[in-house]
């Protein structure tokens, strides 16, 4: 595994256990929204910042984009009082989802551009993705516990089909 995989592979790992923890979270009684959703989102921005920091020979902008995708999403999450009016987190984390696809989009054409295979596994992993966060959207209307285990399963499953791309280009390699 190259560099950049073993980065994208970490930053994989890190959504799921993010995911796995949040849906820990209600059993402690933490369901503070908005701290929760600001920190996974500043946390997973960061993050993304480093990757395009360690990558930045492979010319590959998506954790450049993504931090920036969760910066705007971050702030405007500051700025809505997601607490008390519920339709804020749904619309924040439309916000970050629809970010996100355009970013997906772009990655998959690139992979297009150089004929390579790996894009129609970054279009079905970008339906997967849009169909996740549409259905986290529309289920955050509950309470608050509600929402942290709506947010921890999306989390974690976009954390898995972040897990995808890394290893499938492993494992094209290795072939």
């Amino acid at each position: 595994m190259n560099k950049k995989q073993i980065v994208d592979l970490v930053i994989a790992v890190f959504l799921i256990i993010v995911g796995a923890v949040l849906l820990v979270f209600p059993l402690f009684h933490f369901v503070n929204v908005k701290p929760i959703f600001m920190t996974v989102l500043g946390v997973y921005g960061l993050f993304n910042l480093i990757q395009f920091l360690l990558t930045k020979k492979a010319k590959d902008y998506e954790g450049l984009f993504t931090m920036i995708a969760s910066l705007i999403t971050l702030i405007i999450a500051y700025k809505l009082d997601i607490n008390k009016v519920p339709w804020y987190l749904a619309l924040t984390l439309f916000i970050w989802i629809i970010m996100m696809a355009i970013i997906k989009l772009t990655k998959a054409d690139y992979y297009n551009d150089r004929k390579n295979a790996v894009w129609i596994l970054k279009i079905v992993t970008l339906i997967l993705f849009i169909l996740t966060g549409l259905l986290a959207t529309l289920n955050l209307y509950y309470e608050a516990d509600i929402q942290v285990l709506v947010l921890g399963f999306f989390f974690f499953i976009h954390g898995i089909l972040e897990l995808v791309d890394p290893l499938t280009v492993y494992l094209i390699e290795k072939k």
